[in-house]
């Protein structure tokens, strides 16, 4: 459930335990009957008997009531995974609260998969399943049958055993039966006149007639459509072909062509700057390279000479404090080194000098030549674009022939707008036209076959009633037959499962069902009937518990069953009856949805042992919602 009701925000329930009974612990006003209504919603939609019995005048506003706007998105869904005969099935019921018209997505996958056929023909799915006026059998509120138990003349209980039984069918027929005969003897009491037989056909005719004036007319009108394109095409061709599209843009060629003219001027300063700077040294590139190799040696002789000096000026300074040590012969072979070393003072370039040097032969260069080829590039594209340009511009143009070409095209539009007008009106009007000719049609058509019915079935009348109160007698005596031999199997089932409930073992031997009226009679040991008034509440309560019960066994239908606040209206004996006998084999499995006044202490520690799942529902008073809490809250706390 995301967003739905009470629960904000994504809530999961994961029923996995090995045993059949999941227990749900919640008080009043926390969202236990929440979740019995989100299971039906999921499988019934808007056949939900939540919703046909509640107040809502629409749909749509049936579940805008049940959005969850904490988050302040107003996406609602829920989602129902469950197996059946073997396969996985999940449904999801999706909608946007706050809408004028809500409609439910819904998506349905088998075996993890999209199944469309499914997703497309859920209700028929759903209604072959267990359908929705027997849904009540298996998911049910326990104050709904407390109510019950007070009204042994519930119109809605007596509906749905009609329905397991099949006894609606006949019903149905019945009433079919009747529709039937009343259409009958309206037809029989028909008075056909023949002015108004040829009013009819005169309509009829003239109805046609307009019908076919109208297609004509639109025939026509979507072949001068067709023509007129052609001409506008035409015309279109022809002013291009006189330099139409030339002459309404000829102002934007020639700013374009100045715009082309000052750029060509900045790109042949850049030229000229480029010239300028030290690309012309590109001629002498070798001689530069020689120059370098040069001035490295005089550096290094420069430099050798002055680190000699150095030498000799600090031999001197220790030479003085130190007489004894002689490295004349050292001194004397590093001044030969230095001689050898020696070159001629040519260049003689400072380090600055040194530095361009160096940076023009090792690159500087290069990336100039490559800025000038781009450079030229550019140029050319450049005045490829203006000759383009000039070309255009240079183009003659009859200013005259072109006005009158564009004229017709003007004039072409407005002729095919106003076509295109009239057609749209024309097919606006067709529909009306020809519901008049089909609804002429078949009035004229019916009242010729009334005349003919008239003539062939007057003598029919008679016996058509005849066989019809035969028919109704029929059915009227094979549907109490149907219901005396279904009603004897399922009282009798109803009777075996009130023993298994009852205390009072002695007190009720026998329950019959009146075939006709579906009314239930408690029999004693002697045959004789105990007047219902003599059951107390809790007895009452579970004779229709009982009924529920072999209502559901009767079905033949293998599904869970929900029960929402089942024992609150009984007593002590009562409640540890059901939660022996009856919860444990309800069903394969049976969710309940307990107040912490229903199932505690004795009664848990014996529902316990047939506990697979148990949740408690925890509501928070600052966020007005509902969370899901493993485990039974109550009783850990006792």
């Amino acid at each position: 459930m995301h967003n739905f009701g009470i629960y904000a925000g994504t809530n999961e329930f994961v029923f996995d335990g090995e045993k059949n009974v999941v227990l749900i612990g919640g008080m009043n006003g926390r969202g236990k009957t929440t979740i019995l209504e989100a299971v039906l919603l999921a499988l019934y939609g808007r056949n939900s008997f939540a919703y046909t019995e509640s107040n809502f005048q629409s749909y749509s506003r049936y579940l805008d009531s049940y959005v969850n706007k904490m988050d302040g998105t107003l996406m609602s869904y829920i989602q129902l995974e469950f197996e059946l005969d073997g396969s996985d099935y999940m449904i999801r019921r999706s909608w946007e609260g706050s809408k004028r018209r809500i409609m439910d997505g819904i998506e349905v996958r088998q075996e993890g998969k999209i199944n469309e056929f499914l997703t497309d023909n859920w209700v028929m799915f759903m209604e072959n399943l267990l359908p929705s006026g027997l849904s009540n059998f298996f998911f049910f509120d326990g104050e709904k049958i407390a109510e019950l138990a007070a009204d042994s003349t519930d119109e809605r209980l007596k509906d749905s055993i009609k329905s397991l039984l099949g006894i609606e069918v006949l019903e149905s027929l019945e009433r079919n039966l009747g529709k039937l005969l009343r259409k009958s003897g309206k037809e029989n009491n028909r008075v056909f006149k023949e002015e108004l037989s040829f009013e009819l056909k005169r309509a009829k005719e003239d109805a046609e007639q307009e019908l076919r004036e109208l297609d004509q007319k639109i025939q026509t009108l979507e072949t001068e459509l067709v023509d007129t394109d052609k001409k506008i095409e035409q015309a279109r061709i022809e002013y291009t072909s006189k330099g139409g599209d030339i002459f309404e843009k000829r102002e934007e060629y020639f700013k374009k062509r100045s715009e082309l003219s000052a750029k060509q001027s900045q790109q042949k300063e850049q030229l000229l700057e480029t010239a300028a700077s030290e690309l012309p040294l590109v001629l002498v590139r070798g001689l530069l390279d020689d120059v370098k190799v040069s001035v490295e040696k005089e550096r290094e002789s420069k430099e050798n000479s002055m680190a000699m000096k150095k030498i000799q000026e600090f031999y001197s300074s220790y030479k003085k404090d130190n007489p004894s040590i002689d490295l004349a012969d050292f001194i004397k072979y590093m001044s030969s080194i230095t001689q050898e070393t020696e070159s001629d003072v040519v260049y003689d370039l400072s380090d600055s000098a040194w530095l361009q040097l160096v940076q023009l032969c090792e690159g500087k260069l290069d990336k100039r030549i490559d800025d000038t080829e781009h450079l030229f590039e550019v140029c050319d594209e450049t005045r490829q674009e203006i000759e383009s340009t000039d070309s255009l511009l240079s183009v003659e143009i009859d200013e005259e022939k072109i006005g009158k070409v564009y004229k017709k095209i003007i004039r072409l539009e407005h002729e095919k707008s106003k076509i295109e007008v009239e057609l749209d009106d024309c097919r606006k009007e067709r529909p009306h036209l020809n519901n008049a000719q089909i609804k002429a049609n078949t009035e004229f058509n019916r009242y010729v076959e009334g005349m003919l019915k008239k003539l062939e079935t007057s003598d029919d009348y008679d016996r058509i009633v005849k066989y019809f109160h035969l028919a109704t007698d029929v059915l009227s005596e094979y549907k109490v037959k149907l219901q005396e031999k279904k009603i004897g199997k399922l009282a009798g089932e109803m009777t075996n499962c009130y023993k298994q409930l009852a205390n009072k073992k002695g007190m009720i031997a026998k329950i019959e069902m009146d075939p006709v009226s579906l009314d239930l009679r408690y029999l004693n040991d002697q045959d004789d009937e105990i007047p219902k008034e003599r059951l107390s509440a809790g007895e009452k309560q579970l004779m229709v518990v009982s009924l529920l019960w072999a209502l559901a066994i009767c079905s033949r239908r293998k599904l869970p069953v929900i029960i929402d606040t089942p024992l609150s209206r009984l007593d002590s004996k009562h409640r540890m009856s059901l939660i022996k006998t009856y919860f444990p084999n309800a069903s394969d499995q049976t969710i309940i949805l307990s107040t912490d006044s229903e199932i505690y202490g004795k009664y848990y520690k014996e529902l316990k042992k047939n506990v697979g799942n148990e949740y408690t529902l925890n509501y928070n008073d600052e966020t007005k919602s509902t969370t899901i809490q493993n485990g039974y809250r109550w009783e850990e706390e006792q």
